[in-house]
């Protein structure tokens, strides 16, 4: 016999490979979950970081002024009035506009503060006094209009010059026009022919301006948002970052996931509900320790965006929707209106300045909510929990809360109600659950 040698084989038989990637496969699916839940860990992390900065921006803002920032409304306050009437020359918006100093946004407030200085906290539409404005694209033509004579619904020192829709509100704009020197051929006076020209409310001196100029508005503070909020992407009107952000109104208002506990900021008084004045830390009778002053909420929830730099949108200056928006421990404006909270008998309730949540008399309280579906109304899923915007939530398996005393936890979807009551009023008096 010839020396043959046996043929070596040169890979592998069909079952060999089958069962590698068989093996391949069950390591991926045990894998899997264990970076998923790295993952989460991760963001949750992120989420409680972010949470402490903002929560220490706020310690920092009271330790400069020896008061907490104002829920909503103008700050400072002295005389204890949050309205924008009670000083047009004080800064109006939320909590977190007030803290944006200590939030390393000092630039950003200083914009704020500027235009406000310069123009007033309204939040309306400007205009510029006396001769050819600002703003319009081309110029406008001086004319002389015929005898006798109603020029674009000539009004005083005023003409009406047009509509802008934008966002579910309208704009209505009032132009200045040049003083009435009667013209020596005919006796009347010279006035502008703005038909042509198209308004440009972004220009200096014209259209919203403070916490309501487009450009201030949608700044994004990245420490303001969690990564595991779900709710962005969910609405054409919430892309990440950024709510109501519609085609007609590209520049929209930047979010926010963290919400200040009125109950906490404000100093409890319900007829005054989110136009009520702030309070100091010495107020919270029951311990620092014993309080939250912020947790997560959804930024898009029940159609209605958490606007980072209001609040509270109660009518529609700089195109706000009517209604609160943050709602921790206040309930939007109700009006002889009955709630119904889980199995427990409907309640009436009438305070247009929001209701505050919880209350005792008569008892409302709403739960935090752990991982709630974001869909709205009757797109709810049967059986689903879904978003509500008078509460909070989160997208974790535990609700962050930061603490009046500044530090930062996780709250378990086992919390007693009466222990969620307890910790979100700072002076009913009561020992927080043993569940806590």
């Amino acid at each position: 016999m010839s020396g043959r040698h046996p043929r070596r084989r040169t890979g592998f038989s069909l079952i060999e490979l089958l069962v590698v990637i068989a093996i391949i496969a069950v390591l991926i699916g045990l894998l899997l979950p264990a970076v998923q839940k790295v993952r989460e860990a991760s963001a949750r992390a992120k989420c409680q970081n972010n949470l402490k900065q903002v929560a220490l921006a706020v310690q920092t803002f009271h330790g400069t002024h020896g008061i907490l920032p104002t829920y909503n409304g103008i700050c400072p306050a002295p005389t204890n009035v949050t309205t924008q009437a009670a000083n047009s020359r004080a800064v109006y918006g939320s909590w977190i506009v007030h803290i944006l100093p200590h939030l390393e946004q000092e630039a950003l407030y200083q914009a704020i503060q500027a235009d406000v200085s310069q123009y007033g906290n309204t939040g309306g539409s400007l205009t510029t006094p006396g001769g050819t404005a600002a703003g319009w694209v081309p110029p406008p033509v001086l004319v002389t209009p015929a005898i006798p004579a109603t020029y674009n619904q000539y009004q005083g020192s005023q003409q009406y010059v047009g509509t802008t829709d934008g966002n579910g509100y309208t704009i209505f704009t009032l132009q200045w026009v040049p003083p009435r020197n009667p013209d020596p051929g005919t006796g009347i006076a010279a006035v502008y022919d703005y038909s042509g020209s198209t308004f440009n409310p972004g220009s200096p001196g014209n259209g919203y301006v403070g916490t309501f100029r487009p450009e201030l508005r949608s700044t994004i503070i990245k420490n303001l948002l969690c990564p595991s909020d779900p709710s962005p992407g969910t609405d054409r009107q919430a892309p990440p970052g950024i709510v109501y952000a519609t085609s007609a109104a590209p520049l929209g208002w930047s979010a926010t996931n963290y919400l200040a506990n009125w109950n906490a900021f404000a100093n409890g008084n319900a007829t005054l509900g989110f136009t009520a004045p702030s309070q100091r830390f010495a107020a919270i009778t029951d311990g620092l320790s014993n309080t939250i002053l912020l947790a997560e909420g959804y930024a898009w929830c029940e159609g209605r965006g958490r606007t980072a730099f209001m609040a509270w949108h109660y009518n529609n200056n700089g195109g706000l929707n009517v209604g609160g928006v943050h709602n921790f421990g206040l309930t939007f404006n109700l009006t002889n209106v009955q709630i119904q909270v889980d199995g427990d008998p409907a309640i009436s309730v009438q305070n247009a300045n929001g209701f505050p949540n919880p209350s005792v008399n008569p008892p409302l309280l709403f739960r935090p909510q752990f991982k709630p579906d974001t869909a709205t109304g009757a797109a709810c899923p049967a059986g689903r929990e879904c978003c509500n915007s008078m509460t909070v939530q989160s997208g974790h398996s535990v609700v962050n809360v930061a603490l009046a005393d500044g530090s930062v936890r996780g709250v378990h979807a086992g919390v007693s109600t009466d222990t969620w009551r307890q910790v979100v009023l700072p002076r009913d008096g009561e020992s927080v659950g043993g569940d806590w």
